[in-house]
């Protein structure tokens, strides 16, 4: 493993209360001016930047179990005290690795498939710290297979940031559907004995998002392409990066579609926006949409600040603003605002229709 010192100064992931954010600079007296201007430089360079840092951290952690080394980190997800993380080994072979913090109470979780998964402790005891990594050593509790667990102590926070969101694209003619969906079902079925039918399971976007779709991108260059939000998408831990993907969509002249099994929210909203076209396609046609609960925004904040405590002045409100004209045209700023006042950032408001025909947002409801 790299060092990781250098890359945690380096990479201050600005992970805020809610996922219409970004890097909120150091003044945070509230603003005169009306609005935010859209003349933030979405660069290269800028996106290079992001791209080496973020890598860096698919590579803070090493699994060792049954004989095998799985060092590459292809999925997260943050789940209060623990972190769900799919690794695969040199040869593309998956786990998934239910890792709970030092205080938690619970054991940590191997899951290969519905027939091979197993847990096994990981408290205090089990750890050993050094200057700048965490060992666990431990046994699985049925079988006792060795296992463990190495990966650099700061960047334990940040590893769910890395997204949980998988990607399928669908080829068919001419034809490119890319399809959402959560990278973790399988597991949270057999060993959360959850399939989503009491309460939507939702995934993350991040980095993996970005990865997933520019080689999707690189790979059907020429053909037409569709973003299809398949499942539910609770949001980004990464804005920085999701406007890039966002990006990557609108670059690409795609359409993006809600279809009735999926919704978006905050930071997949975001996405959404991206498209040529925007459809959505109602989970229950006899409803409104925002009963549906298909298309939600709200605010961000940082700690104990809303987003209307930083002036618009700020590089956070120009980055959001410069991303929805670029989307939206000249009504993306406005859009930007709306969402601001929309709900606080631990809220939700689901976009009504006359949300939409005020912003042009949605442009064809099925």
């Amino acid at each position: 493993m790299k060092s990781y010192r250098t890359l945690l100064l380096a990479t201050p992931l600005m992970i805020l209360a809610g996922c219409n954010s970004g890097s909120p600079g150091s003044s945070t007296k509230p603003s005169t001016v009306n609005k935010p201007l859209a003349n933030y430089d979405f660069s290269e360079q800028a996106k290079a930047q992001l791209v080496g840092e973020r890598q860096q951290i698919l590579e803070v952690m090493r699994l060792s179990y049954d004989g095998t080394t799985y060092s590459s980190m292809k999925f997260a997800e943050a789940l209060g005290e623990a972190t769900l993380i799919k690794l695969s080994d040199s040869n593309g072979k998956s786990v998934d690795l239910y890792l709970q913090s030092a205080e938690g109470s619970e054991p940590c979780v191997i899951y290969q498939n519905a027939e091979d998964f197993e847990t096994f402790p990981c408290s205090q005891s089990t750890r050993s710290v050094s200057n700048e990594t965490t060992l666990i050593s431990s046994a699985t509790s049925d079988k006792k297979r060795p296992v463990q667990v190495e990966f650099y102590t700061e960047a334990e926070e940040h590893i769910g940031s890395i997204g949980s969101t998988l990607l399928t694209p669908q080829v068919k003619d001419n034809q490119v559907n890319i399809q959402t969906s959560f990278a973790f079902n399988k597991f949270y079925k057999v060993v959360f004995a959850d399939d989503g039918t009491d309460e939507r399971i939702n995934s993350t976007l991040g980095y993996t998002t970005y990865l997933q779709l520019d080689e999707i991108v690189k790979a059907n260059q020429g053909t037409n392409m569709e973003m299809q939000f398949n499942n539910h998408i609770g949001g980004s831990a990464d804005d920085d990066i999701n406007m890039y993907t966002g990006l990557l969509i609108k670059d690409n002249d795609m359409d993006t579609v809600v279809t009735a099994t999926g919704s978006v929210f905050s930071g997949g909203t975001d996405l959404f926006s991206a498209g040529k076209q925007r459809t959505l396609i109602r989970s229950n046609a006899a409803k409104a949409i925002e009963k549906n609960q298909q298309i939600g925004v709200h605010s961000w904040g940082q700690g104990d600040k809303t987003a209307k405590d930083f002036p618009y002045t700020d590089e956070s409100h120009r980055k959001q603003a410069t991303y929805f004209k670029k989307m939206m045209g000249d009504k993306g700023i406005d859009f930007y605002l709306f969402t601001l006042d929309s709900a606080p950032a631990s809220g939700a408001h689901w976009v009504t229709k006359a949300d939409s025909d005020k912003y042009s947002f949605i442009t064809q409801i099925k």
